[in-house]
């Protein structure tokens, strides 16, 4: 990814994109078939084969306690994140909505892989903090707040998880950043938007909303996406099931050092355009010098010169 490509190197922190036009805060998409793309694209598709051609889908894909751990279907932790409700369409529409909004920011500041793993791992977790509070609560009677009153065979379908742990993750990459809200019309920063919809998660959860084991999904993604956005490290060796991203060969870690050791003369050092980019993700970028902003310009130019 070239330095001019990073989100938090754009005017107004975007959301993805090429720079456009607008006031600090504007919320911008990235065009493509990104992994963000492709997860849109999928879920749509899904959908659209669930309910008109392969029903099916349903039936082996959705997340139940019975099925997922009583029968030891596990793969219902992931495919339940790819199907949505038939009789509404505002289901799949508002996740795919905030996935649209939110997800370029964080695919941004992961890169591709890291955001797959980062997304299927927050809807894990909701998958499996639904799971918990339900066993929880058939195991006290539901006596608890939190604790679900669903029995084993309660389905959960859903992409919410996910875009619960992005939007929490949006909040912790650029907090600062200015949303617009459709209802009610009021601008608000992106930290208190996100940890606000995380609050109404969790009263409604408590209070034993309708839509409880959907609020448990979204506590589950949100805590998630809270620890993985800060420790991206762990998400390395998500789709590395026979080896190990630690174990790197002497060759690649001297060769790194040595290309490290002798930058270019002229030639920003990465470690000091990544405090430069740091720091605009955490201040803005009108907190940088006139120094700094020369040196991200020559970074990124020598970048697009040697493509």
């Amino acid at each position: 990814m070239g330095i001019h490509d990073r989100d938090y190197n754009r005017s107004g922190h975007g959301m993805g994109g090429p720079p456009r036009s607008g006031g600090p805060g504007m919320l911008v998409r990235s065009p493509g078939w990104s992994v963000n793309t492709w997860l849109i694209a999928i879920n749509v598709a899904v959908h659209i084969l669930a309910i008109t051609a392969l029903p099916v889908l349903y039936q082996i894909g959705s997340l139940t306690v019975h099925d997922g751990f009583q029968r030891l279907e596990v793969w219902r932790l992931i495919t339940f994140q790819f199907l949505h409700s038939p009789q509404s369409i505002w289901h799949i529409g508002m996740n795919m909505f905030g996935l649209w909004i939110f997800g370029p920011m964080v695919e941004q500041y992961l890169g591709g892989r890291k955001y797959l793993a980062f997304y299927l791992i927050c809807g894990l977790a909701g998958g499996l903090l639904f799971s918990i509070l339900t066993v929880l609560g058939n195991v006290t009677g539901a006596s608890i707040p939190g604790f679900l009153s669903n029995d084993y065979k309660t389905s959960l379908i859903g992409a919410s998880a996910g875009v619960f742990g992005v939007i929490v993750a949006c909040a912790h990459i650029s907090p600062n950043t200015t949303v617009q809200l459709i209802f009610p019309p009021i601008p608000m920063k992106l930290k208190v938007f996100a940890y606000g919809y995380v609050a109404l998660a969790l009263v409604q959860l408590l209070a034993g909303s309708s839509n409880a084991g959907g609020e448990a999904a979204h506590m589950g993604g949100a805590i998630a996406g809270f620890y993985f956005i800060r420790n991206s490290h762990h998400l390395l060796d998500f789709f590395d099931i026979f080896g190990d991203s630690r174990n790197k060969s002497s060759k690649s870690k001297k060769s790194k050092s040595f290309k490290a050791a002798k930058p270019k003369r002229g030639v920003p050092t990465t470690d000091e355009v990544d405090r430069i980019l740091a720091k605009v993700a955490t201040e803005g970028i009108g907190s940088l010098t006139d120094k700094e902003k020369q040196t991200l310009s020559k970074a990124s130019k020598h970048q697009q010169d040697h493509r």
